[in-house]
């Protein structure tokens, strides 16, 4: 079950990051998230205790923007992501956002996929998005007005 993700987690969320991502951000860019009003941060553990997952997400009006979802690389295939992603995406519903995007690398088939199944559609391609190594952005969207009056 996601919680927030507090000061304490940002070494193993450093470290997770690196070990998810070719071009990792800096630790001091979660110390900043973490300080932004706008800004949500969730992490997951696993049954050690140990933080295994976080997703970082912002919130502005009633747009919602998947900034960052990262698994321990030893953690994935469990459905921690999923979860985290689940997590979000209620978070945002209720404090009111109606549309949520992010951008994925062009290669991450999996988490396109997760994204995919969550309901998000393509939208864009942004071209040479990412750095180390250079890649084009998916830019994905969910209409969360439409998907929470599908379910109801």
């Amino acid at each position: 079950m996601p919680r927030r993700l507090v000061a304490a987690d940002l070494d193993r969320v450093a470290a997770i990051e690196r070990a998810a991502f070719s071009d990792p951000w800096p630790r001091s860019a979660f110390v900043e998230l973490l300080g932004e009003p706008h800004v949500r941060c969730l992490a997951t553990d696993g049954a050690d205790g140990q933080l295994v997952g976080y997703g970082i997400y912002t919130v502005a009006a009633d747009q919602g923007e998947i900034l960052n979802l990262a698994v321990h690389p030893g953690s994935r295939h469990r459905g921690v992501g999923r979860g985290l992603l689940e997590a979000m995406l209620e978070g945002m519903r209720q404090e009111g956002v109606a549309t949520v995007h992010l951008e994925v690398r062009q290669s991450n088939h999996a988490a396109i996929r997760l994204y995919a199944l969550a309901g998000f559609r393509e939208v864009s391609i942004r071209r040479a998005y990412y750095r180390n190594p250079t890649e084009h952005a998916v830019t994905m969207a969910l209409d969360l007005l439409a998907e929470s009056a599908q379910k109801g």
